[in-house]
């Protein structure tokens, strides 16, 4: 496999750009750190913060094209999934905060404002939903590694994150708030400065987003998201930028044997991604698959969540 750094970064991008700094003060090498270092990504590149899409634009720009989504009518040949196989839905969004540096280029000090920033907000939450900050320093490693595995929090494992300079500083200025019913988890100063996850049982997309824009509306009253004219919200990774909203089934296999070619069809494709449910550098380790299309950029949410209802 071919980094996207690796297929863009020609000798006369990397002279052009090497030049260059954000007015933050991030060089090529803080965008490119963790390409290098992992020849092994898919990807290679973060930025360190919003202005480094405009700074390195040639750089950005084709890596954000391929996985820029085609405009598309509504298509009958995804179906792939058997309804009673879809063991829950999950719609993430990520977002990061005006006036910071995105996660790979913060300070300790800058982590610590902005998980005030959104323990604030969490807080703000609390007549509707009903839950708890938790600063992931406040909390052993057992309990810890208990909430990883529930995906109710994230540790400093990922090589590819931590290459780029996001898992530094741990675990100063991360928090996690989950409700008490388990369907809602605010994530602080992960990949991005925050991370929006809703999760219900069964196939049930409309839901899920319904209960999701009603968090993000009352936090958007709270936190200035950081947002560009022409490209959307701006992400660490480029493949997250625009609605920057992931929307995926949780899948059993065992009940989907007939149409498991399908699905496999469509991922050779470039149209679907299949991840093992423990995140999506992890390997496959049994039956249940997380399933989500890989085009996420230049596309509404309107547009997502119509090709994922197109899934059955």
């Amino acid at each position: 496999m071919v980094s996207l750094l690796s297929r863009y970064l020609t000798d006369a991008c990397r002279a052009e750009l090497s030049t260059r700094v954000t007015p933050n003060g991030f060089r090529l090498m803080d965008v490119i750190r963790s390409g290098l270092r992992h020849a092994d990504s898919s990807v290679g590149i973060y930025a360190p913060d919003g202005q480094s899409y405009d700074v390195f634009r040639e750089l950005f720009e084709p890596a954000l094209a391929s996985f820029r989504a085609p405009f598309s009518a509504p298509r009958a040949d995804l179906a792939c999934l058997n309804p009673p196989a879809v063991v829950s839905t999950r719609i993430r969004m990520a977002r990061n905060l005006v006036g910071h540096a995105f996660p790979a280029g913060m300070s300790s000090s800058d982590r610590l404002r902005v998980q005030e920033k959104i323990s604030h907000a969490c807080h703000c939450l609390a007549d509707d939903f009903k839950g708890t900050v938790t600063p992931l320093s406040d909390v052993s490693q057992e309990t810890l590694d208990d909430m990883i595995t529930a995906q109710m929090a994230f540790g400093p494992q990922d090589k590819y994150m931590a290459a780029a300079g996001i898992h530094n500083d741990w675990p100063i200025g991360r928090s996690v708030f989950n409700t008490q019913d388990k369907q809602l988890s605010l994530w602080i100063n992960e990949e991005d400065h925050l991370r929006v996850a809703v999760v219900m049982p069964g196939a049930c997309v409309s839901a899920c987003y319904q209960l999701m824009t009603r968090v993000i509306v009352r936090l958007a009253a709270h936190l200035d998201f950081c947002k560009d004219a022409r490209l959307g919200f701006l992400t660490s990774c480029p493949s997250n930028v625009g609605s920057a909203m992931r929307v995926s089934y949780r899948v059993d296999l065992r009940r989907n044997a007939a149409q498991e070619s399908h699905l496999q069809q469509l991922k050779s494709g470039g149209i679907i991604q299949i991840r093992d449910i423990a995140g999506e550098h992890a390997p496959r380790t049994g039956e249940l698959i997380d399933i989500s299309f890989r085009h996420r950029v230049g596309i509404s949410e309107t547009h997502m969540l119509r090709d994922i209802a197109a899934l059955f």
